[in-house]
């Protein structure tokens, strides 16, 4: 297994998003950043580039005392600095904003979590059932209500694809640089959500297709998403049930993007071996996955405060390499990326015979 580390320190540019984490690296850091963005002090900093605390006040009509234990906090967490009485977003800080995106919805992402955290980290430790039966974010992720329209269906399941969403955003783009997709014509994306892992693999090559299969009404919100994406011709959405539809055939490329870890690993070894049909003869399988939480030595973050309750749910790559093995693929080809946590790509091949 090759293994890869890098970082946002300018090893290469695809990984400087990671530099969001740092000023939502604990509680009280995410929550004054959470209200220096809700009032407009980010936006006005931004723009004046530099003010004073009378200034700030005035404009953001604001109470001064609340204002300067706010700017105190954004100091120490270094959003901002101040000299000579001038306050102005740090150079490290404006670096993070260029991904602004992906820093408000994890900062949002981990404060929807953070109440099963405070109030259910016992059952979440002691009684993982009771933790489920109780908990407001594996609700909200219900896929369940992902098969029949209803207005609050249809508003749940977009407010947690709005998430998945902006998170494949960033890392296809890593998934983009570890893997040659210019060799395929036609790709499959399994479990594809709103179709931005594939609108992402077209937008680098013109000459790919692309199939999302997912639930109905992910298929349904997606379809919206892509309409204004300029592949959006090229991307096409199935809707279907992949733990009893069959899937479509005659793919150069099928994948899973952050998808197997949702499921018991039965299924998503079922989902595996219905992906291997899916398949053309020497065509190829790819698995972006994330692997089992790392914290030895390290200090949790609140920003992963959501990847925390998933923890259960990602897997060693050898659980899937060896459901690979036992569906015929060879060159398998496993690789470690190290992200905010730790990742893997796997491909594997399909032999030119039909199996």
């Amino acid at each position: 297994m090759s293994s890869t580390n890098k970082s946002q320190t300018g090893i290469n540019q695809i990984y400087e998003y990671l530099c969001v984490d740092e000023f939502i690296d604990n509680f009280i850091n995410a929550q004054s950043l959470k209200t220096a963005l809700a009032i407009g002090l980010i936006d006005y900093l931004q723009q004046s580039q530099f003010c004073d605390v009378d200034t700030l006040t005035r404009e953001l009509r604001s109470d001064r005392l609340g204002l300067e234990l706010l700017l105190d906090m954004l100091l120490a967490n270094q959003v901002i600095t101040e000299k000579n009485s001038e306050i102005s977003l740090s150079e490290k800080f404006l670096i993070a904003l260029q991904y602004r995106d992906l820093l408000e919805t994890k900062l949002n992402f981990a404060n929807l979590v953070a109440p099963d955290f405070v109030n259910l980290l016992t059952f979440f430790i002691n009684k993982p059932s009771q933790f489920m039966e109780r908990s407001q974010i594996f609700d909200m992720f219900g896929y369940h209500r992902c098969f029949d329209y209803t207005p609050e269906n249809y508003e749940l399941t977009k407010r947690w694809m709005k998430i998945t969403t902006v998170l494949t955003k960033y890392e296809a783009q890593v998934c983009l640089e570890h893997h040659d997709f210019s060799q395929y014509q036609k790709i499959l994306d399994i479990g594809g959500n709103s179709g931005e892992f594939a609108r992402q693999i077209c937008a680098k090559h013109s000459n790919i297709l692309a199939t999302v299969f997912d639930l109905p009404l992910v298929c349904h919100i997606g379809e919206e998403y892509i309409s204004s994406q300029p592949e959006c011709q090229r991307i096409n959405f199935i809707k279907g049930n992949a733990m009893t539809d069959n899937l479509p055939r005659g793919y150069d490329l099928v994948s899973f993007k952050s998808m197997l870890h949702d499921w018991p690993e039965n299924i998503a070894c079922q989902f595996i071996n219905k992906a291997v049909k899916s398949l053309n003869p020497g065509g190829t399988l790819l698995i972006f996955e994330r692997s089992p939480i790392e914290l030895v030595g390290q200090v949790l973050s609140y920003s992963m405060l959501p990847m925390v309750l998933f923890f259960r749910s990602f897997r060693s790559p050898l659980v899937y390499e060896s459901q690979l093995l036992a569906d015929g693929l060879q060159n398998i080809h496993i690789e470690s990326i190290n992200l905010e946590m730790p990742f893997f790509l796997i491909t594997a091949k399909k032999k030119n015979s039909e199996i």
